[in-house]
């Protein structure tokens, strides 16, 4: 996978959930030991217009993604 991929496939995922809507990529690093994508993005909860930051890793081979977490700034 190539980072433009790993991308629009945690917009896709992240775009899923109905309480939040994918708003800005903050970051986005290729763990080559583990063969995981780490993404940090922010996005803003529909009811409040809140904007949160999270973290969420895509597996380069599965395109699996795991480990959606909420992160404190």
């Amino acid at each position: 996978m190539n980072e433009k991929e790993v991308v629009e496939k945690a917009i896709e995922y992240v775009n899923l959930f109905g309480y939040v809507k994918w708003h800005e990529l903050k970051s986005i690093e290729f763990i080559n030991e583990k063969s995981i994508w780490k993404v940090i993005f922010y996005a803003k909860q529909n009811e409040s217009n809140e904007v949160i930051k999270y973290k969420l890793e895509v597996d380069n081979l599965s395109g699996d993604i795991s480990n959606l977490q909420m992160i404190e700034n």
